[in-house]
């Protein structure tokens, strides 16, 4: 039949060093880790958002250099005059001013293509939503499109020709490569993993950090997780993208385009990890220390105990000649093992008043 467990001093003071040990550790840990987490959570948000204003800056700038340049051309009156001949000098030397442009065009009411600074054959644009959004009243309309002149992806601005009535005669648009637009995005760096993604009004890839994703055609975005995480427009989230866990900042630029701030959330919170991953260690030897100093003073407590017991059974038995050398001990211990001994001095009085009367 098994023996009940149960607890000797050994495991009393096992648990009492373990608890007086590891419930002040565990708590302080948890105290501080929190703070931290609040501490570097907060560093990380802001490390995104400001990156999101300096990539946003640069956008919005290009983008009104851009625009400036093509409303002060609009103005010209040689492409005012809506006449090939004249348009096309003007065009070459603004296309050649912007680098990042490979064409510079005009487009009649019609649709038709009046001038070009490519030197190319006269192409209908009817059909393309840069120029109808013009034609509607809209003062810019923009299209990441494949580029019937390259056959690469391109952002085509357009704004519009209007005469000294303020009447539309035409549209002025700016073809430029994705690939150079790109630049502003993919300078900025946060980390190894961070990264910027911009996004068209059609969640269609103008311009992504991780160049792998900028291929010949056209990048649909639609179903990006970030773009249905609650709440990343107000602050960086944590969300899951592409098998891997991210925080994410986003932005809705006056283009009417998206931007996108990624970094790679163990990147972000490499130092907490390292803190957790430190205070485990931490935890762990405070354990095995506790553990052998309880062995080591529950043995020095226990060993005199346990030799006092057995002379104390020894006593019981009528084994009454019996060495006790913890009487000269000054502890709780010395002074149970001095009753013990005078326990047998008084067991053998007794005996020896019993063997007289008989």
């Amino acid at each position: 039949m098994n023996s009940k467990f149960t607890l000797n001093i050994f495991h009393k003071v096992l648990i009492t060093l373990l608890a007086a040990t590891l419930i002040p550790l565990c708590t302080l840990w948890l105290i501080s880790e929190r703070a931290a987490q609040r501490e570097l959570t907060d560093n990380v948000s802001q490390s995104l958002v400001l990156t999101m204003n300096t990539v946003a800056n640069g956008i919005n700038a290009w983008d009104e250099t851009n625009l400036h340049a093509m409303g002060q051309t609009s103005r010209l009156a040689d492409v005012v005059s809506m006449k090939t001949e004249r348009q096309v000098p003007i065009l070459k030397a603004t296309g050649k001013a912007y680098e990042w442009s490979f064409l510079m065009f005009t487009i009649a009411p019609d649709g038709s293509n009046t001038a070009r600074n490519d030197g190319g054959a006269p192409i209908n644009y009817g059909d393309r939503s840069y120029f109808q959004a013009v034609m509607k009243g809209q003062p810019v309309g923009r299209q990441v499109a494949i580029s019937k002149t390259t056959g690469k992806p391109a952002l085509i601005v357009a704004t519009p020709i209007r005469d000294v009535n303020a009447a539309l005669v035409g549209v002025l648009a700016m073809s430029m490569n994705l690939a150079d637009i790109s630049k502003i995005v993919t300078d900025i760096r946060i980390g190894e993993t961070g990264r910027a993604i911009l996004l068209d009004g059609n969640n269609k890839v103008i311009a992504h950090g991780d160049s792998s994703k900028v291929r010949t055609a056209l990048q649909d975005f639609s179903a990006y997780p970030a773009l249905k995480v609650a709440g990343i427009v107000d602050a960086p989230v944590a969300y899951t993208a592409e098998d891997r866990k991210v925080m994410g900042f986003m932005r809705k630029l006056p283009q009417g385009w998206t931007l996108l701030i990624e970094q790679d959330y163990d990147e972000a919170f490499a130092t907490m990890h390292k803190m957790q991953r430190d205070a485990r260690i931490l935890i762990a030897a405070a354990v095995l220390l506790v553990i052998g100093v309880a062995i080591f003073f529950g043995k020095a407590l226990t060993r005199p105990i346990n030799d006092l017991t057995a002379i104390a059974v020894q006593l019981s038995n009528g084994e009454l000649k019996v060495n006790i050398p913890q009487t000269a001990r000054g502890d709780e211990i010395g002074s149970l093992a001095r009753a013990i001994d005078r326990l047998g001095v008084s067991i053998q009085l007794a005996m020896d008043r019993l063997r007289k009367k008989v």
